[in-house]
């Protein structure tokens, strides 16, 4: 499993409306198990509720389960890649008029992007901006 959101905690609505149960999304799925979207639902349900009860304890059963799959939806970013991205922009920062945003270099999903992607993408328009008017 490489993530799992308590959504009953993150959303009210969720707890008033299940008071006396929560509401959870797993992701499984790591680098290199490529045959994982090919697996049954009920093998991809079983491991996420195994690998929940490793990492937090004792769960009861789920009282419902659904499988969505997002087969290569977030990439994986390899061993290096804050390196890498370090290295890109010392080169980028020699290039002027050259900006660089997104999740290729600030991370993926949702939160990553609010956080630093659109951040960076920010000063990606600023740093084009001062450029084009010292020119």
């Amino acid at each position: 499993m490489k993530a799992v959101s308590f959504l009953s905690d993150k959303w009210a609505w969720l707890r008033s409306a299940a008071p006396d149960a929560f509401v959870l999304r797993a992701s499984v799925g790591r680098f290199g198990e490529d045959d994982l979207p090919a697996r049954r639902d009920r093998h991809l349900i079983r491991t996420a509720i195994t690998e929940l009860r490793q990492a937090v304890g004792p769960l009861g059963e789920p009282a419902a389960a659904r499988v969505t799959r997002w087969d290569r939806g977030l990439p994986q970013y390899a061993v290096g890649h804050h390196d890498r991205v370090r290295d890109i922009r010392e080169a980028a920062a020699k290039l002027p008029g050259l900006g660089l945003c997104g999740a290729a270099y600030e991370g993926v999903g949702v939160a990553a992007c609010v956080a630093a992607c659109v951040a960076t993408g920010r000063t990606a328009a600023r740093q084009a901006l001062a450029e084009a008017e010292a020119a």
